[in-house]
């Protein structure tokens, strides 16, 4: 019921504000300006694994460790990739009915929204059918599969030997890092109204640190999942449901003692860690995670604007606001440069200092880019949701 009222709930959104903008006769998005080019790219190669993720929400992002790319689709398919050229390493699959053809899967699809997470030899995913999956990075191999009570919509966390995932409905649960035995659950409020997506937790310190949907920053011990603190930083407001919206979907950032979130319709608030006392805070709706970059904040806010704000003040340092509502990724440091994707499959390059753009790839009309790019040494390493994969070189202009 609660995915139903979701999903109406965005097609409400959409048609609301095309409607909005188009009475006013405003576009609904940026189009592309002219810029003065800083970067250029090369295609180096483009593989595909499975069917990606199509249209369905997805934190699939591929990993890079040791000279290998790990990568996945959402209907199950694992796949580790020579980074050189694109070719396959291994490959298996976590769905249950083997395909007939890749790109023509049969059977029930294992729905994986995010991952892999890469911690010393296994590579771990999340599911919205309600599994968690550990496999061997070496060979492809299930270490072990547990299933859940919800689904999971966001990356695992592992580290104090758990695996901790936060569900669809709220319950944060966690799992023995070597077995995949569940070894504690931690259930609080949900939000009748929230975002499609969850926060992942932060595991730091011998504690476990998420959002919610009800704009709260939780923090559990890890050991016990017994509550360390709890602090609500987003209340909701406005007149119209999606105006009440507060949810914190993205993972935890903290750096020493500090701790940094951000709230849909909320602030970015720094706090500290162990007790949750507020060190600043600043205005800025944001349901992606923020970023430590050359000791900077950076993010990208609900509309789509790309800001760096001082981290010790909250102060903006610089913003572009050029490509509004273009579903920009968080973005990549590569070279003295930020790089994001669109739903619209450009890939972007910000000068690290100022914010303008200093280089632009066109990848097709179909490749929307939903998670972050990778740094793969210099080169820069996308997944589109057609489930393509795209090396691209950069290289600086004198």
């Amino acid at each position: 019921m609660r995915q139903s009222v979701k999903a109406w709930l965005a097609a409400i959104a959409s048609v609301l504000i095309v409607a909005g903008c188009s009475s006013r006769d405003v576009p609904t998005y940026a189009g592309l300006e002219n810029f003065t080019p800083q970067v250029d790219s090369r295609l180096v190669w483009v593989t595909r694994v499975g069917t990606g993720s199509g249209e369905h929400y997805s934190r699939l992002r591929p990993a890079f460790h040791d000279d290998v790319i790990y990568a996945a689709d959402r209907h199950g398919l694992v796949a580790a990739l020579n980074p050189e050229n694109g070719r396959r390493l291994w490959t298996v699959s976590l769905a249950e009915t083997d395909a007939w053809i890749e790109r023509f899967p049969r059977g029930e699809t294992m729905r994986l929204s995010a991952g892999p997470i890469l911690v010393d030899d296994t590579l771990y995913f999340s599911s919205e059918n309600g599994f968690v999956f550990a496999v061997n990075r070496e060979n492809g191999e299930l270490r072990w599969q547990s299933r859940v009570p919800g689904e999971v919509l966001s990356a695992p966390a592992v580290g104090d030997g758990i695996v901790a995932v936060q569900l669809g409905n709220g319950i944060v649960v966690a799992l023995d890092q070597r077995t995949g035995a569940e070894r504690w659950l931690y259930e609080d409020e949900t939000g009748l109204l929230s975002l499609r997506g969850t926060s992942t937790p932060a595991i730091v310190g011998g504690g476990i640190v998420f959002g919610t949907a009800t704009g709260k920053v939780v923090v559990l011990i890890a050991d016990t999942g017994q509550l360390a603190w709890d602090e609500r930083i987003a209340v909701p407001s406005g007149s119209s449901d999606l105006e009440r919206i507060v949810d914190l979907d993205g993972t935890p950032l903290v750096v020493g003692s500090t701790l940094y979130v951000g709230a849909q319709n909320g602030e970015i608030v720094a706090m500290e860690l162990m007790s949750g006392e507020v060190i600043w805070k600043q205005d800025y709706s944001v349901s992606r995670s923020i970023q430590n970059i050359q000791n900077r904040l950076v993010f990208v806010d609900s509309r789509s604007h790309l800001v760096t704000l001082d981290r010790a003040s909250g102060n903006e340092r610089w913003r572009n606001g050029s490509l509004f509502q273009r579903s920009l990724t968080e973005p990549t440091s590569v070279q003295g440069y930020l790089v994001s994707g669109d739903r619209f499959g450009y890939v972007h390059w910000f000068n690290r200092d100022t914010g303008d753009i200093a280089g632009r790839k066109y990848l097709g009309r179909f490749e929307s880019l939903q998670t972050a790019p990778v740094r793969v040494g210099d080169r820069v390493l996308v997944q589109s949701g057609s489930g393509r994969f795209y090396m691209i070189e950069q290289s600086i202009r004198d």
